[in-house]
């Protein structure tokens, strides 16, 4: 079982929500996938989520993405190469971005990986359209670990990253789902070349689902063989005394905080509340005179 110091404090959300088998696939298989039923999320939140994903892509690129179609116009380099792009630090750019960090379901789930005080590390949108037929692999991203940052072997038990991955399409093999390799988690290191494709098997989840899993799975993703978009929102975190990939601390505005559905989680999640860290030197000791 995950060591878990920060239990009670979830017990209530899992109860509530009924989460007690997530936890378990989390242990066991090292993901679990959660329903819209289970999040309990209107089809309108997740049309909000997935066109800001879009809408974030079209600013930065200058190219329109239409979900039935794909990009308007071709990419250079690697995003034209395997036919997916990402865009970072989401979490400036809408309020969409900042409601999928408090919710209760999310919270829990990683707070139950990674203990109480854990960090916001990658706030990412990731669209996928069509893999060219120029490319030849499977998989369209390379099998990996999150926590790759820490030396192996690990300790499954306290895992030192986990990611959410939230799906905005539906989410298949076909469509280029995640492909992960159940249980790996528990080998405490990352796979050989070539070990992970034979055993892995794709998430299969519809639109509107979350998906949380620990940052020592063998993960990838296949080639997508359908036509338009895969829309996904993803957000890597990490315990307290790893750095993160991306640095939020002091960039939030105090009125996301006071707006937001759990100021305190949200102000932790940016290290707001980070004590360890001294910016400036202490002011001197008083002398005595005389």
């Amino acid at each position: 079982m995950l060591v878990n110091a920060s239990k009670i404090n979830i017990d209530e959300t899992v109860e509530e929500y009924g989460l007690a088998d997530h936890l378990k696939e989390l242990d066991e298989v090292g993901l679990t996938v959660v329903s819209q039923e289970t999040l309990r999320l209107t089809d309108e939140w997740f049309d909000r989520l997935r066109d800001a994903v879009i809408r974030v892509g079209e600013a930065r690129t200058g190219v329109t993405f239409d979900l039935a179609k794909g990009p308007s116009a071709k990419f250079k380099g690697r995003p034209g190469e395997i036919g997916q792009i990402i865009f970072s630090h989401l979490i400036y750019e809408d309020q969409a971005f900042v409601d999928v960090l408090t919710h209760p379901v999310k919270k829990a789930l990683m707070t139950y990986l990674l203990g109480e005080r854990h960090r916001l590390a990658v706030s990412d949108g990731w669209i996928k359209w069509k893999t060219p037929d120029t490319w030849e692999q499977e998989e369209t991203s390379g099998f990996h670990v999150d926590q790759n940052r820490v030396t192996p072997p690990w300790r499954w038990q306290v895992p030192h990253i986990a990611n959410m991955n939230w799906t905005l399409t539906n989410y298949s093999r076909d469509d280029g789902a995640l492909a992960y390799v159940p249980g790996s988690h528990r080998k405490d290191r990352p796979p050989e070349l070539g070990e992970a494709l034979p055993l892995a098997i794709p998430v299969e989840a519809p639109r509107g689902s979350l998906v949380i899993f620990h940052g020592a799975l063998w993960h990838g993703a296949y080639r997508k063989k359908t036509s338009g978009l895969r829309v996904t929102m993803l957000g890597h975190h990490c315990r307290s005394y790893i750095l993160p990939f991306q640095d939020y601390k002091g960039r939030i505005s105090e009125e996301t905080f006071a707006t937001s559905e759990d100021p305190d989680y949200l102000r932790s999640l940016m290290r707001e509340d980070e004590k360890e860290l001294q910016e400036e030197p202490p002011a001197a000791p008083g002398v005595e005179q005389g």
